[in-house]
């Protein structure tokens, strides 16, 4: 009866093993795997070997099988060591899965590695040399109650960490989504510590673990199996989704009621098959390939959203865009990257594309429809490929009969050849017509045409030498090879723009390059010109820019950053340093803005105006802000397990990050990893996005609110600054721009506007902050007009994370109290441009009543007095000196008297609403104070004005 239990038990295993390899031969399938699924492989694997082990050793131990003691043991102790390894890649798979530090921290990674190498270790030393501890001559069960509890130890205590981790999770996302995620994981370890439990222990007859265990693994990988065929549904020629992808999502999004978020894009290549048929098919598959190499990189890459090959030379993408003008931002971006690769492959011709992009929509619409919008977007490239005979059309350009890009690929290079034989040099200049889009849009596509004819007209009167070569490059972009001198060009170029200007709305501007040799790529050449192009942005002032050094070291620096971003990220030279944010009112460090640094281990430290407008242009700052805000809380959980004051940091976000990902939803998951309050984090927000995203910042703000952040308007002041902000938006801070501190002591207007904002502010319940403080008088005028907080390196420097830990440690009495900030903020609510004895009603209503009298903010501890704040008006009153009687600071120094009246007022105003007045007597003068109680805990501070016909003017 044992041996039947018993070959009943190990066939049974075996079942369950090769329903394991099923599921590992099914998974492996997905070639396009991440981490999470390679730690899933490998613990398959690892299962699948236990199991089998398992299996035998029972055969083995019943006599079912040939065996020995030496067998079994071999065995048992091949099981425990097998066990010890399962537990650890059950603990990498769910690291992985659910993002903690584990999975990337490799000193963590060893000490978790570390401890299954030990007990393996024991195991086989104790195998060798003491072998009574681990193996008992019960055959039943081969262990030893000793050993029965250190094979248990591993996978219990490694089962518990990961089951108190998801649950954890699981019970705090139960609510956004994401609970049932982290309960499938949560299953695993407590089904193989349970079942396992219960086998090794009660010694049962049925497999329950093997039962277990397999049904797991097939749940999970049926669970995973709609994103898993998700990723590896690609195009086998380009690697993107198909378009059966792309219909999937745009249902989504329709379900999901954001697709006005959304553009849609088409992207057709013009002559595919001239390509083919001058050049060959293999020709024509490297120039598809190319394609969709360049809209992975700048569609795909960092935005949220989908794009395919909808099939033969046709490309679609749905991607989150805020705006037409970021849209067309794109599709330059595009056409950039594509001659990028047709450089890289060694392409005859970069391919040219043509682009249509709509706005999706709120209500959903056929997609059939929606691609019949975009289609009618691609007109003037469209009409070129509808004539009969392509080929004739392959190297002119239809609306304006020049000669078009694929001519000037093809013919362009062996003509600067030989120019460069006769030792000349000619310049390559690139035009692009300002407005094009919005022109279209105003007068359709046929004013359009109408427009590129008149430029083209304008631009063959300018340049008409002999040797002078103009083609139409792209839509609104005309490239120009001419042997004229640099400076006769740039009248030229001048004259044109002038002419241009007259249309209406529409500007030109070029990019020039001087040529130096004959050996030059020719499509390298107009990238030199876009580049040099590209630097003028938005400066209407500027026609042209020629590409030299500077231009050149522009691009080399974003060139370094571009392709050094990710890894400096994950070698750790990107880290917050952590400059002071001072409360005036105190003088106390009240918290900490985090600003990101990067240091190069060759170039030195790199400032952020050099990679940060980069990362925003190529929508990569959010892994960048996001990174920053886990180290920040990553430190901020390290003070608190060393005992130090947790610090509160406040954290930059770009308005970029809005349309890169779900900005809330990570930020969330971060914090909620590290267990951090969100009273300990503030967010900083750049003014200049409630222009480009109102309705998604007014959103973003609610839900950051609702989470416990304060939201800080960062730059106030800088830009195209709008006091609707102040009314339309919900900020609990604003940083006044350090701009308007330049000139600060010459220039008076900067005091009234400084004055201004914090008046305004405080009316309307919104903190201040000034940054750039550099000096004390500076500071000082701050703190006299009630701005809550300052923050410049008169007070410090930034600080690193290890050099804000140590003072940390040692910061005492400079590190305000966070449970006093509440405290210090009522406080600080008192409007001293204002009446300040009024209650905040009445301040408010009482607008512009800005007052110079004596005025102070004073602190009561039991029977002591300090003055947190006295204005100039006070200050004065202290001074001043008379032939007649004795000052005012001779009075007021006989403290003890003073103190007593001041204590009996505070005792009478304490907790009331209204203020109180009463008159003080001292040399001869009455002096009336009116005094009003601000608030209390332990402390008590109060707020009064001092008035006497003896210092009035």
């Amino acid at each position: 009866m044992q041996i039947t239990r018993a070959f009943a038990y190990a066939v049974s295993e075996y079942f369950c093993v090769i329903m394991i390899l099923l599921l590992l031969r099914s998974s492996l399938q997905i070639k396009r795997h991440n981490r999470q699924h390679y730690w899933f492989n490998v613990s398959l694997i690892i299962q699948a070997a236990y199991l089998f082990e398992d299996g035998t050793r029972t055969l083995l131990m019943n006599h079912i099988l040939p065996s020995n003691e030496i067998l079994v043991n071999f065995t048992s102790l091949c099981l425990a060591i097998t066990l010890n390894i399962l537990s650890y890649t059950t603990l990498m798979f769910v690291a992985y899965k659910i993002e903690l530090p584990l999975a990337e921290d490799k000193r963590q990674n060893r000490i978790a590695l570390g401890l299954p190498i030990a007990i393996s270790i024991f195991d086989l030393v104790c195998a060798l040399f003491a072998p009574n501890l681990i193996f008992s001559a019960n055959e039943i069960n081969a262990f030893t109650p000793f050993f029965s509890g250190l094979f248990l130890f591993l996978p219990i205590s490694y089962s518990a960490f990961v089951f108190g981790v998801t649950a954890y999770n699981a019970l705090i996302n139960r609510k956004n989504g994401l609970g049932h995620y982290y309960l499938v994981l949560t299953f695993y370890p407590a089904l193989m510590t349970v079942f396992g439990f219960i086998e090794v222990m009660l010694s049962t007859a049925l497999p329950l673990y093997s039962y277990a265990v397999t049904f797991y693994f097939t749940f999970n990988f049926l669970y995973q199996l709609n994103s898993s065929i998700k990723e590896a549904t690609i195009d086998s020629l380009t690697g993107l989704r198909n378009r059966e992808n792309l219909k999937e999502y745009i249902d989504d999004i329709w379900k999901e009621g954001v697709s006005d978020q959304y553009y849609l894009f088409m992207i057709d290549m013009n002559g595919l098959k001239s390509v083919n048929d001058v050049y060959g098919h293999v020709e024509g598959d490297h120039a598809i390939r190319a394609i969709g190499q360049a809209l992975d990189d700048v569609l795909q890459t960092g935005n949220d959203g989908i794009v395919c090959r909808y099939g033969g030379d046709e490309f679609l993408a749905v991607i989150t865009v805020t705006d037409d003008k970021q849209a067309d931002k794109l599709v330059q971006l595009t056409r950039e990257r594509i001659g990028h690769y047709s450089r890289i492959d060694q392409l005859q011709s970069a391919p040219q594309v043509a682009t249509g992009y709509i706005h999706l929509p709120k209500e959903k619409i056929p997609l059939a429809d929606l691609l019949k919008q975009a289609d009618s977007k691609m007109y003037a490239e469209k009409q070129a490929m509808k004539t009969g005979d392509r080929a004739a059309n392959f190297f002119t350009d239809e609306i304006t009969g020049l000669p078009n890009a694929n001519y000037f690929h093809n013919f362009a290079g062996n003509f600067l050849k030989k120019l460069a034989k006769n030792n000349q040099h000619p310049l390559v200049i690139l035009f692009n017509i300002s407005g094009m889009h919005s022109y279209n849009d105003r007068f359709g596509y046929q004013g359009g045409d109408d427009l590129l004819r008149t430029v083209s007209r304008f631009l063959r009167d300018f340049f008409n030498q002999e040797d002078d070569v103009l083609v139409r490059y792209t839509e609104d972009n005309f490239v120009l090879l001419t042997c004229i001198p640099l400076s006769e060009a740039k009248q030229k170029t001048k004259a044109i723009s002038e002419k241009v200007a007259s249309i209406d709305s529409i500007g030109i501007k070029a990019g020039i390059y001087q040529t130096q040799d004959g050996k030059e790529d020719v499509i390298a050449t107009v990238d030199m010109a876009r580049r040099a192009m590209r630097l003028i942005g938005s400066d209407r002032q500027r026609v042209y820019c020629v590409y030299g050094p500077e231009v050149q070291a522009v691009y080399n620096r974003r060139d370094f950053v571009l392709i050094n971003f990710k890894q400096a990220l994950a070698d750790g030279d990107i880290k917050p340093f952590f400059q002071p944010v001072i409360r005036s009112l105190t003088g106390q460090i009240r918290s900490f803005e985090a600003l990101a640094r990067w240091n190069d281990p060759k170039r030195g430290a790199i400032p952020p105006d050099q990679f940060i407008g980069i990362l925003e242009e190529a929508r990569l700052i959010h892994l960048l802000d996001l990174e920053i805000f886990r180290q920040v809380c990553q430190l901020q959980q390290s003070c608190q397990r060393m005992g130090l004051p947790i610090p509160v940091i406040s954290v930059n976000i770009s308005p970029v990050d809005f349309n890169s990902c779900d900005i809330v939803s990570e930020i969330e998951k971060i914090r909620t990893q590290y267990q951090i309050p969100s009273k300990y984090l503030k967010i900083e927000v750049l003014e200049s996005v409630t222009t480009s995203a109102p309705d998604q910042l007014k959103e973003i703000i609610a839900q950051l609110h609702d989470l416990g952040y304060e939201i800080w308007m960062d730059d106030f002041g800088s830009g195209y600054s709008s006091l609707n902000n102040l009314k339309d938006f919900d900020f609990d801070l604003l940083k006044i721009d350090m701009g308007f501190l330049e000139n600060f002591t010459e220039n008076s207007q900067s005091k009234i506007i400084i004055s201004e904002i914090v008046d305004m502010s405080k009316r309307l319940g919104i903190e201040t902050l000034c940054e750039g403080i550099e000096n004390r008088s500076q500071s000082d005028f701050l703190k006299e007009i009630g701005c809550q907080y300052q923050q410049g390196y008169l007070f410090a420097a930034s600080m690193q994370p290890d050099e804000l830990r140590q003072f940390l440690g040692k910061a005492g009495d400079q590190l305000e109290d966070i449970s006093l900030s509440d405290y210090y903020s009522q406080i600080d609510r008192v409007n001293v441009l204002s009446n300040p004895t009024h209650s905040l009603a009445e301040q408010n209503s009482s607008l512009g009543e800005n007052i110079d009298v004596p005025m102070a903010i004073v602190e009561k501890d039991g029977a002591n007095i300090s003055y947190l704040y006295f204005n100039h008006a006070l200050k004065r009153v202290l001074e001043a000196t008379g032939s007649n009687h004795r000052s005012l600071a001779e009075k007021i120094a006989q403290t003890p008297a003073v103190d007593k009246f001041l204590l009996e007022q505070m005792d009478r105003c304490q907790g009331k609403d209204r203020a109180i007045s009463a008159s003080y007597e001292a040399g001869g003068l009455e002096f009336k104070i009116r005094m009003r109680w601000l608030a209390s805990q332990a402390k008590s501070s109060f707020v009064y004005i001092v008035t006497s016909e003896h210092y009035q003017e």
